[in-house]
């Protein structure tokens, strides 16, 4: 009977261990545009921020309390070093508001209707990707910057980032194009290994090592060699890579439309629904604050806990 006790308690530790990664939250119960989650950031006190396909939320304690106006699809929230937030909205175009409040249109910084992605240079410098080319703000004006014009693949900037030499890595659907402050140069399956032309997700990493998520496939760029993945290696569930993160140990994680994958640079391990209490697989965005991972899903928010 004691023997029968113990492997019933060995396998609920095994059971409650596998499947209590993640602590998640909902804007709503049950199914929800408001839980379908696209952006995440953190303002100054390190309240949480999150851009939905039904608006912006902000966090209070264990509620979320709507800011502006409901029913706008957000495809991106970036909280600047003033703690002024910049939000990109699908067919609305782009917004500001100090600490949230005195919500501003800028028709100057979004050429297109919509914005894919908006982020910030190693220098403070805002830069933001639309469906009409790229938009940068120099302190004092917006420039803006369009395929046939410059080496950009093409107008339809889904992500961005910038290096410790401050150079620009833009992500577009036709090729992967980098901004040294004098010149522009073009990647694509024609001049490097880049596994595909429609890049989706950037990070770099602390040895700064670029990492580039396709629609079909990762690469690894250190500025001289290429090195790329494909899920046929047995590391990464799809080929779809929609997000990158770096943590504060140096693992690598991939948010994909198949559960979220980390990478220690040797073992890769992935959780989907399947395996673990994420609430959803389609893992849309990745942010790393104060020590924690956080994943934006089509079904809410979920913190790695372990």
């Amino acid at each position: 009977m004691k023997k029968n006790i113990w492997i019933f308690f060995l396998v609920m530790f095994t059971y409650t261990t596998v499947f209590a990664q993640w602590k998640n939250y909902k804007i709503e119960n049950g199914q929800s545009p408001k839980n379908d989650v696209r952006s995440i950031s953190f303002d100054r006190q390190g309240k949480m921020w999150i851009g939905t396909w039904y608006g912006v939320y902000k966090q209070k304690s264990d509620k979320w309390l709507i800011q502006g106006v409901e029913n706008i699809y957000v495809n991106t929230i970036f909280i600047d070093d003033t703690n002024t937030l910049w939000v990109g909205i699908w067919g609305g175009g782009i917004y500001k508001a100090k600490e949230g409040k005195e919500w501003k249109h800028l028709k100057e910084a979004c050429p297109s209707i919509s914005a894919n992605v908006i982020t910030a240079d190693r220098k403070g410098n805002l830069w933001v990707g639309t469906f009409g080319g790229v938009t940068h703000f120099d302190g004092e004006k917006w420039i803006f910057y369009k395929a046939g014009q410059v080496a950009l693949g093409d107008n339809s900037v889904q992500s961005i980032i910038s290096d410790s030499k401050n150079r620009i890595w833009i992500g577009t659907n036709h090729g992967l194009s980098m901004f040294d402050g004098t010149t522009w140069t073009l990647y694509n399956e024609t001049n490097s290994p880049l596994p595909d032309n429609d890049v989706y997700s950037l990070c770099v990493d602390n040895k700064d090592n670029l990492w580039i998520g396709t629609c079909n496939g990762l690469a690894i760029y250190n500025g001289k060699k290429w090195k790329t993945y494909k899920k046929e290696a047995g590391g990464l569930p799809t080929d779809l890579i929609l997000s990158i993160v770096e943590d504060a140990k140096g693992n690598i994680w991939f948010g994909t439309n198949k559960g979220v994958t980390v990478y220690n640079g040797k073992e890769w391990t992935t959780y989907t629904v399947e395996n673990s209490n994420l609430p959803d697989n389609c893992v849309q965005t990745i942010t790393f604050h104060n020590g924690k991972v956080y994943c934006g899903t089509g079904s809410g928010v979920s913190v790695f806990l372990r």
